[in-house]
């Protein structure tokens, strides 16, 4: 059964966020079904290189996606268009799949603003998909308001790459506080950044922070890997998410995760990471503090997070699309 992958969320360069969970699925996938998966890859992208991948180049832009890609897996005899994005082509003759990240408009206090014509062109592809994926409970549950029937929802979680090795004792970690993400208000750095200036005042052990991320700090991958290996904690106290990759980044690192009280948190931390209220930079102190210098949580937090992250294991993910992908073509 060869399934088509669109490569959409590769045209933007380095893999973030979207890319990097969708690249860890897709090659736990081609590791288990070789020769079944092809890549759509946008012309210009960077090939990710997984061994008996096929690529094949694919156009750029929303329009010529419209308009070529069902020509391109219909050409390909693929039987299935599999998309990260929620962007699909209408007009496919084979069941397509949408991946609904977030949908930041239905929910008030999100932070962000949508347009109008955003809106619209979600609502229509998520109405034509074959099956929409939602990577937590919480963001199947806003779907369910644009999507019916709402048997065509599946709620797929993203994957993250495992450590191989042991993860390091936290008291060995000496590191700096380490927030992941881009700048988006949605990430609420400043409220971030004025509790950790405040916390390092009363407390000499919570350490300088550290803010990786675009626009103006990009680390690649194995910068990333390092800083998540030497970190003090980390810290994700964003206003919204549809999902959370950065707190499960840290759980499968063995990292004491410090991070907001949002349903797909506690989606995938359940107890082990330390909640705060995102809106309250003294909560948000008060948790730095204590993350930072609390032993027996500290403890207790690093050595379940692994055990929790294995449930988003790249296998474990790979087999649900793959379950996915064999219902669509009964």
């Amino acid at each position: 059964m060869r399934v088509a992958f669109d490569g959409a969320p590769l045209d933007d360069g380095d893999a973030l966020g979207v890319a990097t969970s969708f690249l860890t699925g897709l090659r736990a996938y081609v590791a288990r079904w070789p020769g079944e998966a092809v890549l759509l890859l946008p012309k210009g992208a960077r090939d990710p290189g997984i061994a008996t991948l096929l690529v094949v180049a694919a156009p750029r832009g929303a329009l010529a996606r419209q308009w070529a890609l069902p020509r391109l897996v219909r050409k390909l005899g693929a039987k299935v268009l599999h998309s990260p994005v929620a962007a699909v082509p209408l007009g496919c003759s084979r069941p397509v799949i949408a991946t609904v990240h977030d949908l930041p408009w239905l929910c008030e206090g999100s932070g962000e603003s949508t347009s109008r014509r955003q809106r619209l062109a979600t609502k229509w592809s998520l109405r034509s998909a074959a099956a929409v994926v939602a990577p937590s409970r919480f963001t199947l549950a806003a779907a369910k308001r644009l999507v019916s029937p709402t048997t065509r929802l599946r709620c797929i979680p993203h994957a993250t790459t495992l450590p191989t090795t042991t993860p390091v004792d936290p008291a060995r970690r000496q590191g700096p506080l380490l927030t992941l993400g881009d700048e988006r208000p949605r990430k609420n750095r400043t409220r971030v950044h004025a509790a950790m200036t405040l916390a390092r005042k009363l407390d000499d052990r919570v350490p300088e922070p550290c803010f990786a991320g675009p626009p103006y700090n990009y680390v690649d991958d194995a910068g990333k890997q390092a800083l998540l290996r030497g970190c003090r904690a980390l810290i994700h106290c964003s206003l919204f998410e549809g999902f959370g990759l950065p707190v499960l980044e840290g759980l499968a690192h063995g990292i004491p995760v410090l991070c907001s009280d949002l349903p797909p948190h506690r989606e995938i931390a359940g107890d082990t990471a330390l909640f705060v209220d995102p809106r309250d930079t003294g909560a948000i102190r008060d948790g730095i503090i204590r993350v930072c210098s609390d032993e027996t949580l500290r403890l207790r937090l690093a050595t379940a997070g692994p055990v929790r992250a294995a449930d988003f294991a790249p296998g474990v993910v790979a087999a649900a699309w793959r379950a996915l992908h064999e219902e669509l073509c009964q």
